[in-house]
């Protein structure tokens, strides 16, 4: 079976270098014919890819927006499988959640998604222009019944440490950083210096 996933992996990786080798090809050909009519002008794409989704933004292609738009759907495709999780040395999961760090005039705000954490756990630090993060998961006992067996026939939710650390893009307030943890997100108010 993992065999078959490898497969389908690099079938869909060869299927996307095609797409994107045959686009630039038909780039170059477009520099060539226009090399030397409108050399001060922007690029502008053969009419017949306009139709694209990724080439709608006034016929001017943005390799960086596009590079941007592929990693989100790999992304949204593997679900995050490769990035988001590892284990630590004790042999732990431990979690990157995501967050939203939002500047204001006088704070930061951080907000990130933490669902099932426990707060008695709740570690928050800043030091100097870092801000590290670390909240374990309630942990579900499993408890064997009368018989020796487990009461689960199926668990995935997720058990373990989420951990993030985040580079503030000023100095804060230590002393007056405050964290409220409700319904599974964590927000952190951290004043600026």
């Amino acid at each position: 079976m993992q065999k078959s996933i490898m497969t389908g992996i690099a079938v869909i990786l060869f299927i996307a270098l095609a797409i994107q080798t045959y686009m630039f090809f038909q780039l170059k050909n477009q520099v060539s014919q226009m090399a030397g009519k409108n050399s001060g002008q922007q690029f502008q794409l053969p009419h017949m890819m306009l139709d694209d989704d990724f080439m709608k933004n006034n016929g001017n292609w943005d390799p960086y927006q596009e590079m941007q738009r592929m990693q989100n759907e790999m992304e949204q495709m593997f679900g995050n499988s490769f990035s988001r999780f590892h284990l630590n040395s004790k042999n732990t999961l431990i979690k990157t959640p995501r967050f939203d760090l939002k500047e204001e005039s006088d704070r930061y705000i951080a907000t990130l998604d933490i669902p099932g954490g426990e707060p008695s756990s709740l570690d928050v630090k800043v030091e100097g222009q870092q801000l590290s993060i670390s909240i374990k998961t309630e942990h579900s006992n499993l408890q064997d019944d009368d018989e020796g067996k487990k009461q689960y026939h199926r668990q995935e939710r997720f058990s373990g440490t989420y951990q993030r650390s985040i580079t503030l893009p000023g100095p804060v307030k230590q002393s007056a950083m405050t964290s409220n943890y409700k319904n599974g997100v964590l927000t952190v108010t951290l004043p600026k210096a």
